[in-house]
């Protein structure tokens, strides 16, 4: 089915007609698209809302047609109103709509509500492109008038961090990842080998203990030996004179 052809069912869709016999521009062709609001101030990183409507300026308007174009601006989300018919619902990633408006409408609609997120400090906008508004039949027009806004940076007092610089410093690099695993290995390497060694010294320190415990016992057991020996000299020398 050819963009001819789906225009054609979303205009009899909507305006409950069995034919659309012709197509053409109309004389008074002042319709248009328009994004609301159409300036506004924010910070960098902040994230607002707009929406997209049809200002029918007393003509007709059955249904229409565009793809949004966002500038500076990540887009969160796109909402179709619940009064109106999408024949293609315009998503974050593939902005094309095809809308159209049951009974048609000659005052101005609201289309569509947007959530975007504001970029770096520079101006912003949301602006439509492939714009046609149909009547009945007819093309209405294509102009369109978009969004314009000013981000400004971040402000930054001294000593506190921007979302971004936090949110840096929490994440970790592999690098950074693996040589701090390295310096918690190494540390319990370096637990290791001075329970390992105070071990040893307390070993050694204990055997030296015995050792000498028992040097002192031999020494002792000499010592009463000798002393035994001799008392038993001594007193056979005096039984013998």
């Amino acid at each position: 089915m050819n963009m001819k052809n789906i225009k054609t069912k979303i205009i009899l869709s909507a305006i409950f007609l069995s034919v659309v016999s012709f197509s053409g521009v109309a004389n008074a062709a002042s319709a248009s698209l328009y994004v609301s609001p159409a300036s506004i101030t924010k910070t960098a990183g902040n994230i607002f809302d707009a929406s997209v409507g049809v200002n029918a300026s007393g003509n007709k308007v059955c249904a229409i047609e565009g793809t949004l174009v966002f500038n500076n601006l990540t887009c969160q989300s796109i909402t179709v109103a619940s009064d109106v018919m999408a024949q293609s619902s315009p998503t974050c990633s593939n902005p094309y709509f095809l809308i159209g408006i049951p009974n048609c409408t000659i005052s101005d609609k609201a289309l569509l509500t947007l959530s975007v997120k504001a970029g770096t400090a520079a101006t912003a906008s949301i602006n439509a492109t492939g714009v046609d508004i149909i009547g009945e039949g007819i093309s209405l027009g294509s102009a369109s008038i978009g969004g314009s806004y000013t981000i400004n940076a971040v402000i930054v007092t001294p000593g506190q961090e921007t979302p971004q610089q936090i949110a840096q410093s929490e994440q970790e690099t592999p690098q950074q990842i693996a040589q701090s695993e390295q310096e918690t290995q190494d540390v319990e390497t370096s637990v290791q080998s001075e329970t390992a060694e105070n071990s040893l010294i307390n070993n050694g320190q204990a055997s030296l203990v015995n050792a000498g415990l028992n040097n002192g016992y031999l020494w002792m057991g000499l010592i009463i030996i000798i002393l035994g020996l001799g008392y038993y000299f001594i007193k056979k020398r005096k039984k013998q004179k």
